[in-house]
């Protein structure tokens, strides 16, 4: 096997070894797909039905999250001299150009960064890793539960001002790193975008609003259609490692043997008038009790690889739009849209809070401004380099 081979290989398990350890069914770590790709010499990403580019919810958290700080630095002492907010959706993403222009030296590592690094960007993923969240529909907005879901959201908003009026910052930082995770997936799993939200983001949820919207039940027999395009590729070498890894893990089926299939959805959607979200396999209450996707129904499925159900029971395909990939996405194509949106919920989510607790606390609440004794500890006349984001 070539060098290049081998490294290919090596880095796309180390890909599944952090992916399918337990199958999760959010917004995937693209990046590390986009990696291993770029290693490969075969047509790896034509192989799994890339459309775009993958923005994982550690991102979609850190760009919502830095919109949000730069117009609490506009609004400070001198503010609107200092920042401009033309650049809150591109040269701001990287939150260090945020303090480059407000305090006019280079802060390499934000005391923020470091928040997001330690505390919100892992909570915001342990909601698919934790046994007690990573099948629970309520966490994702799956099955329909779009109540359920939208109650968690409420409850978590409750406690994570109860834990900010305690002072208890690492705690509430906890909660919105892993209520965020739910929120982010009601745009990638739900129809919101379908039904023409492609630049509004749902201001009910977290509120008793949501529970006014027309939502899609038992008594709607037929919520998606069976239109999906089936796309066979054949094996390659990123594509047999793929299935030879998916045995290993004990994910075994003939449904993973070459040629790779997937969906590929466009107009799969029947219902546009009420919300409507997708079954996943495996997915089960707190109680244990299953909730499998109805086989006497026309409901939608999740969609993607590991989603059995969305391959064997009508309709096939599915609706969601975690990734750029249509191996793990059957609506790839709106992917963007749908983290954009997420982006800019959690820009509001976190602008909530601040208009609730005032710009004090928002300070201490994410440790963003600097003394003056802590600048002069900060050398002049450094520059960062820009380093890959692998998140």
């Amino acid at each position: 096997m070539p060098c290049a081979t081998q490294k290919m290989l090596i880095n796309f398990l180390l890909f599944f070894s952090t992916f399918f350890n337990d199958p999760v069914n959010c917004f995937v770590p693209g990046k590390i797909i986009d990696y291993v790709i770029s290693e490969s010499s075969t047509n790896a990403g034509q192989d799994i039905g890339r459309i775009s580019e993958t923005i994982t919810h550690e991102q979609i958290l850190e760009r919502g999250l830095g919109k949000s700080i730069t117009k609490f630095f506009y609004d400070q002492t001198d503010g609107p001299n200092r920042i401009n907010l033309t650049k809150i959706t591109n040269h701001y993403q990287d939150i260090r150009n945020i303090y480059a222009d407000y305090y006019g030296k280079t802060v390499c590592t934000p005391k923020v960064s470091d928040i997001i690094t330690v505390l919100l960007g892992p909570n915001v993923a342990l909601v698919d890793l934790d046994p007690l969240t990573k099948d629970l529909p309520y966490a994702h907005f799956d099955a329909e539960k779009f109540n359920e879901s939208n109650t968690r959201v409420m409850n978590f908003t409750n406690f994570i001002y109860f834990y900010l009026d305690l002072k208890d910052y690492e705690k509430a930082l906890e909660l919105s790193g892993q209520i965020m995770h739910t929120i982010h997936d009601f745009y990638s799993h739900s129809n919101w975008v379908e039904m023409g939200n492609v630049d509004r983001i749902n201001r009910a949820i977290g509120t008793q609003d949501l529970y006014s919207m027309p939502i899609a039940d038992e008594k709607d027999a037929e919520t998606c259609l069976s239109n999906c395009e089936l796309i066979e590729t054949p094996c390659s070498t990123f594509t047999q490692s793929v299935i030879d890894f998916l045995k290993l893990l004990e994910l075994t089926s003939a449904l993973f043997e070459c040629p790779i299939r997937y969906y590929k959805c466009k107009s799969n959607l029947a219902e546009f008038d009420k919300l409507v979200s997708g079954y996943y396999t495996g997915q089960k209450l707190s109680d244990g009790t299953p909730v499998p996707k109805p086989s006497n129904l026309l409901k939608c499925s999740h969609g993607g690889l590991i989603d059995v159900d969305s391959i064997l029971l009508e309709p096939t395909g599915g609706i969601n739009k975690d990734s750029g990939y249509y191996l793990f996405s059957p609506r790839a194509d709106l992917h963007l849209v749908a983290a954009h949106l997420a982006i800019n919920h959690t820009e509001y989510f976190f602008d909530q809070i601040r208009q609730k607790i005032g710009d004090q606390e928002f300070d201490k609440f994410l440790d963003l401004t600097y003394s003056s004794i802590e600048l002069s500890r900060i050398p002049d006349n450094v520059t960062f380099l820009k380093m890959p984001n692998l998140r």
